[in-house]
């Protein structure tokens, strides 16, 4: 939750300064807009003998051309700002990425050898329960064979205990 809040911060953060930097350069371009009709308004001026430009239209014209040149020269300026963060930005999204893929590889090579040791413990656990199945086998058979042997013995005992008080029987009479 709290990647997700700083993740979305900054993305509109990013936004906010993309969007300020075009409204700056949309005024800035508004500006040099209204610099240029006014130096076209200075440069048609014609206040001069016969009808000729005098000095000061000159030189009022060469002032406007001037502030359009620094207009020129400050919206190049701020495309240079905004194609450096861009570049930045950028720059730093594809580093991100890059870790991200390193995180992923190292990651899915993680996973590759748990699967092979997985092979490994389950080749491993198949013998040991075939093992386990034969051993079992065996036993329950000795332990059939242990009863059956018990269930002889224990017969033979009591017929044995039986013709051993007849027989005390017959020699007592």
């Amino acid at each position: 939750m709290k990647n997700t809040t700083f993740f979305l911060l900054i993305f509109f953060l990013v936004l906010g300064n993309k969007l300020f930097a075009q409204d700056n350069i949309k005024q800035l371009l508004e500006e040099r807009e209204t610099l240029q009709q006014e130096y076209k308004k200075k440069e048609s001026l014609s206040t001069g003998l016969f009808g000729n430009r005098s000095k000061d239209d000159m030189e009022t014209s060469i002032q406007k051309l001037e502030e359009l040149i620094a207009k020129d020269n400050q919206i190049l300026a701020e495309y240079e700002h905004l194609k450096a963060n861009s570049q930045a930005e950028f720059t730093e999204k594809y580093n991100e990425l890059i870790q991200q893929v390193n995180d992923l590889s190292q990651k899915n090579q993680e996973l590759l050898e748990l699967t092979e040791k997985h092979k490994g413990f389950s080749k491993e656990n198949h013998a040991m329960i075939e093992e386990i199945e034969k051993n079992q086998g065996l036993a329950i058979a000795l332990l059939g064979v242990s009863v059956l042997l018990a269930i002889i013995y224990i017969s033979k005992y009591f017929s044995l205990k039986a013709k051993y008080k007849k027989l005390e029987r017959e020699i007592l009479k």
